[in-house]
């Protein structure tokens, strides 16, 4: 063979001639054929690979048609018969040729190199798979894909088998490319015409990389917006009348559809029945083949489990989950055959009924599916509809028994813990229990508690003061243990807290004092668990989504907070009648922590739980920060353009903008009066009879500020008055309601009076710098000049510095327009600022932000810069932290970082130039070098350089 060594030491094929190369590749195909599963590691095999590698490659690089259809053969052949481990070393040699040849026009080339870069794909390793990424990006392998895809004449099944499964791959471990795909309007059109075609094997592949488009939020929207027919046929796929590959690539998709909250609300809204029907098919229809479950039968029993936990969001889908009796299927699903045709229709007693589960249990049938039957079950539970009774099931004894098992393996998670032994299946099994005992279904409910009740009562003093200890030592600091032992300890308290025989035991050994110390710990530390259950949002855990902003989750990282504050507010719910000795010393203390549980967690579920806890205490409703600022401008008179006059003539001055947003139901829907009170015009609304001004002005508190403070002798009066005002979130709070399962918190937002809604109670311009626009076009006004309709209450509130301009008598608190230095864009996240508390809109990240050229970049990034800028004048600590944040993590290049070191250096920003001078820091040689340094001046070259040197004497650390 013809090898040379090139300079780098590698070896390189030098034969140009094209019979030599082809009786090499005939040579090197016998070769190949001669190698066994028992000889592949054989030294000889090692050592010529080192030789045929670029023998191949450099013959598939001649572009000869015959020998490149020879040479891309035995590519295929060679990665097929020669295991990855000895082929690794030499991966990029063999990615590049076959990546590059992709490019060519004859068809069987193509298909063969598709075929060799997806046996490559599928075994690559995490420490070559981004020199891989770089190669194919470099060859353009996407684009050469796609070309091939939407080229027209036509071609053999197999290359589009091979071309849409390589795309899917490559989608999976490079998530930025994903945009060239969703964002390609022609090849989707030819993608949708393909799902189309009669051959199933083309229309599963479709889907399969359809899934992996859905890994990009943008590439499931886009997805979606094309209508019914995809998710039509996602489900008509699902279907267990096709082949097993097409059904799981019709559940896959599902599943990645399922992450988001419009992807669900698509599926259930249009397709809610025969959806729940494919899932039902899917869970149910398999047969065991000498005791087991076949590779693709539990692949597709997995993802349809995944799929089925849309059961734990609510929604119309529940009842056709009960009304085709997922009950019996999930009893399928935990024990075996033998043991579900020995059931009995009735049981003679509670204790044959628990005997015979434990029987049925000890198999450990299908133990990697246990967890997912719990989370359904639990999911179930939670959202079940409170008249939901026995007679809405196919089968009540079926339920009956798989709360039996769910009890069984709830005792079991608790004594495993008590050893400190925790289980994957120990936190789902326990949070199911937990979702039964305190479900909306007295029904449910009940049979849980009585169930478990008796398999609790044995041990269950002992259990208690457990917890109760171990919680104590974790508080002070002794118990250095798992998140996941913690948790399940949590949980399994509050389980103990809502059964009735076993609640006044727990406060009797200082539940509640020991509850509020673990969460003051936790609150004032800012302790987070790990996500506990990754599963109840997306099975797969190594999915490598792009684009999804995090959803505001019941739980996030705050699980400990979220279960710590459900027992405690179980035990608190029951203590009333010793309220007073309880909480002598504690009262103000819980309402403390609480309250700033309320105001800081990220995450809905314990927001809500810390809210229901408040009411117990006078406090109702949902505290924010937000909330708390604009609460401020309740009680003065400043800017106030609305009076509501009740029956007996008494006046309420107020702001028409914050109560037309929060509580439009008390104003009239027509236009409203104005009149004259000597000073200003304002606006009148007179009231009911039926309205108490001890009541009105407690209602304020809450539309003013998201929460109020009221005595039990208000609380008629209260309820009457929020429930004709359809403020439901807070009669919920009134009427001292448990917070639904996995419902959003009422989030304190005034956006919506930027628009028609404030419109007329607008007192102030805010313009932004620049010029006038011929293109600008505002709803309210004439001007041409780019600016916002705002409200001198919410702007003073919010921000000291307005404040200080629109009330101290200055100019500007006379003029009707102020103009900001700040660009349109930044001026509108600051404002929404103002009006919701939240940055928004967000930049663009994700693969959108990788596809972006460097200017696009930095016009997306100049925003965050100017307020950034702007914060640290008017003392905006949250947004001049927030603009940071956003601002370090768009410096992923150093063109970028050397423009903000520019801007930031014209502000005078110097701790933003010592920022981004760091993130070029480790590139600090090459950029001099290359001259890409001289845009900036000598001392901000310097300030570069002095970065350098700290990262070289810290070891390569900043």
């Amino acid at each position: 063979m013809l090898i040379v060594k090139n300079d780098e030491g590698g070896r390189k094929w030098s034969c140009t001639d094209a019979e030599t190369q082809r009786h090499v590749v005939r040579s090197i195909d016998a070769f190949l054929d001669c190698i066994s599963s028992d000889t592949s590691h054989h030294p000889l095999v090692k050592e010529s690979v080192t030789d045929i590698v670029p023998a191949l490659g450099a013959t598939l690089l001649q572009k000869n048609e015959a020998v490149m259809k020879l040479a891309s053969k035995v590519f295929v052949k060679m990665v097929n018969v020669i295991p990855y481990s000895v082929i690794e070393p030499r991966v990029l040699d063999i990615v590049r040729p076959i990546s590059s040849s992709l490019s060519s026009c004859h068809v069987p080339v193509v298909t063969s190199c598709a075929t060799a870069l997806n046996l490559i794909l599928s075994s690559l390793t995490f420490k070559t798979e981004k020199d891989v990424i770089k190669v194919l990006e470099q060859t353009e392998t996407i684009n050469s894909i796609i070309q091939h895809i939407r080229s027209s004449g036509s071609k053999p099944v197999e290359f589009f088998l091979e071309t849409l499964s390589l795309l899917s791959k490559l989608l999976w471990i490079w998530p930025s490319s994903r945009y060239r795909i969703w964002s390609d309007s022609g090849l989707m059109e030819v993608l949708a015409s393909l799902s189309r075609e009669p051959v199933l094997s083309i229309k599963a592949a479709v889907l399969q990389l359809y899934s992996t488009i859905a890994l990009c939020r943008h590439g499931a929207e886009k997805l979606l917006d094309t209508g019914s027919p995809l998710v039509q046929l996602m489900i008509e796929s699902m279907d267990d009348g096709n082949p097993s590959y097409l059904q799981l690539a019709g559940f896959t998709l599902a599943e990645r559809f399922a992450v988001s909250e419009e992807g669900r609300l698509k599926m259930i809204e249009s397709y809610c029945e025969p959806l729940v029907k494919a899932i039902i098919n899917g869970l149910n229809n398999w047969t065991l083949y000498s005791g087991k479950l076949t590779k693709d039968q539990m692949s597709l029993i997995r993802v349809a489990c995944c799929v089925s936990k849309i059961i734990c969001w609510h929604g119309k889908h529940h009842g056709y989950f009960w009304k085709l009796g997922i009950e019996s299927v999930l009893l399928r699903l935990l024990l075996d055959d033998l043991h579900i045709k020995q059931l009995p229709d009735q049981f003679s007693s509670s204790e044959e009924m628990i005997s015979v589960a434990q029987d049925g249990l000890s198999a450990n049938f299908l133990p990697v599916l246990k967890p997912h039957v719990w989370d359904i079950l639990g999911g179930l539970a939670a959202h079940c509809a409170e008249d939901f009774t026995a007679h809405t099931l196919k089968s009540e004894h079926r339920l009956k028994f798989l709360i039996t098992c769910a009890c069984l393996g709830f005792v079991d998670s608790l004594r495993s813990t008590r050893q400190s032994c925790v289980d994957v299946v120990n936190e789902p099994v326990s949070k199911a229990v937990l979702l039964m005992i305190y479900s909306p279904s007295k029904y449910i409910a009940s049979q849980t508690k009585s169930i478990l009740s008796g398999m609790l009562k044995p041990t269950a003093n002992e259990d208690i003061k457990y917890l109760l200890n171990f919680l104590n030592a974790t508080s002070s600091g002794f118990n250095n243990t798992s998140d996941k032992l913690q948790v399940v300890n949590l949980i399994s308290l509050a389980c103990y807290s809502g059964l009735p025989q076993y609640r006044r035991y727990v406060m009797k050994n200082q539940g509640i004092k020991i509850l509020l110390s673990f969460l003051q710990v936790l609150s004032s530390n800012h302790v987070h668990a790990e996500r506990m259950n990754l599963s109840l949002h997306y099975c797969d855990h190594t999915m490598k989504t792009c684009c999804y902003e995090c959803e505001e989750d019941w739980q996030g990282d705050e699980t400990f907070l979220l279960f710590g504050l459900l027992g405690l507010a179980e035990l608190i719910h029951h203590c009333s009648s010793v309220k007073g000795q309880v909480f002598e010393s504690t009262e103000a203390q819980i309402v403390t922590e609480i309250y700033k549980i309320c105001v800081n967690s990220r995450a809905s579920g314990p927001r809500w739980y810390g809210a229901y806890l408040l009411s117990y205490f006078g406090l109702y409703g949902f505290p924010s920060k937000l909330g708390n600022r604009i609460g401020n401008v309740l009680n003065g008179d400043e800017h106030t353009n609305l009076t509501l006059v009740l029956a007996n003539h008494e006046l309420v001055n107020v702001h028409g903008v914050i109560v037309r947003v929060r509580c439009p139901s008390l104003l009239p829907s027509k236009e409203l009066v104005e009149t004259y009170n000597g000073k200003s015009l304002k606006k009148e609304v007179r009231l009911s009879a039926h309205v108490n001004h001890e009541a009105l002005m407690k209602l304020l508190e809450y539309v003013y500020s998201g929460h109020l403070n009221a005595g039990e002798d208000l609380l008629k009066r209260l309820k009457t008055l929020a429930k004709h005002c359809n403020l439901q979130p807070l009669v919920q709070m009134l009427c001292k309601t448990r917070p639904k399962w996995r419902t959003c918190f009422p989030s304190f937002d005034l956006t919506s009076a930027l628009g028609p809604d404030g419109s007329h109670f607008s007192d102030i311009i805010l313009e932004a710098k620049g010029n006038t626009s011929e293109d600008w076009i505002c709803g309210t006004c004439s001007s041409l000049k780019p600016h916002l309709h705002a409200h001198k209450a919410i702007l003073c509130a919010s921000c000291d510095h307005m404040r200080a301009l629109l009330c101290s008598g200055m100019q500007e608190s006379q003029s009707e327009s102020i103009r900001v230095d700040l660009g349109w864009e930044a001026l509108i996240k600051l404002v929404n600022w103002f009006y919701s508390g939240k940055l928004v809109p967000k930049p663009k990240y994700g693969c959108v932000w990788h596809n972006l050229d460097e200017q696009q970049k930095l016009n997306e990034v100049i925003p965050y810069v100017e307020l950034y800028c702007l914060s640290d004048s008017w003392l905006l600590e949250y947004i001049h932290k927030e603009c940071l944040n956003v601002i370090a993590s768009s410096l992923d290049s150093a063109s970028m970082a050397i423009k903000i070191i520019q801007i930031a250096a014209d502000c005078f920003q110097w701790d933003l130039v010592g920022l981004a001078a760091k993130s070029v820091a480790p590139s600090y040689h090459r950029l001099r070098n290359s001259g890409e340094l001289h845009e900036l001046d000598e001392e901000l070259v310097d300030i570069v350089r002095v970065a350098s040197v700290e990262y070289s004497q810290g070891g390569g650390r900043m």
